[in-house]
C-alpha cells in the first residue's frame, strides 16, 4: 500500500439555506441528498479517483443505491458536516458511508451508498482498480 497524504475520511461543511428548507424550517431531504453527493464528489476528487479525473480517461461513477437514515434534520441556517469514506471496493463497485453531524458534533443521521464505475464510451462496467494504479485501495478499508 502506498503512503497517502490524505485521511480516509473527508469532512465537509454545509449550511441549511432558507430556500433548501421546508415550511417548518428543516432541511429538505432532497437537498441533504445533494450535499451527500457533493461530499462524495469532493472526497473522491481530492483523492485522485473522482469524476474530474475519471472523465479524462472515459470513466465515471454512477450512483446505484443510496440509503439515508436521519433522527433529525438540520434547521434553517444550521451549519452541518458530512463525513464520508469508502468502506469497500470490488471489481466494478464501491461502497461509501456518510455521517451527518451538527456543528457541535451531535449526529443527525447516517447514509450508505453503492457506486458503479462505467466506461463512458461503451457504457459497460469498468474496473475500479485500473484507475490510477489502484489508488482507491489506499482509501478503502476492505478492498478485495
Amino acid at each position: 500500500m502506498k503512503e497517502t497524504m490524505l485521511t480516509k475520511v473527508g469532512r465537509y461543511q454545509f449550511v441549511a439555506e432558507p430556500f433548501h428548507c421546508d415550511f417548518s424550517g428543516r432541511l429538505l431531504m432532497t437537498h441533504l441528498g445533494n450535499q451527500l453527493l457533493n461530499a462524495a464528489d469532493f472526497h473522491s476528487n481530492d483523492r485522485g479517483f473522482g469524476v474530474k479525473y475519471l472523465n479524462t480517461i472515459n470513466r465515471s461513477w454512477v450512483l446505484s443505491r443510496l440509503a439515508v437514515e436521519m433522527t433529525e434534520m438540520p434547521k434553517i441556517y444550521d451549519k452541518f458536516y458530512v463525513e464520508t469514506w469508502c468502506d469497500g471496493a470490488r471489481h466494478t463497485f464501491t461502497s461509501r458511508n456518510f455521517a451527518i453531524t451538527a456543528e457541535d458534533g451531535r449526529p443527525f443521521g447516517f447514509g450508505k451508498s453503492i457506486w458503479a464505475m462505467i466506461d463512458t464510451q461503451t457504457r459497460e462496467p469498468a474496473d475500479v482498480f485500473s484507475v490510477n494504479d489502484g489508488l482507491i485501495v489506499d482509501y478503502v478499508e476492505t478492498a478485495k
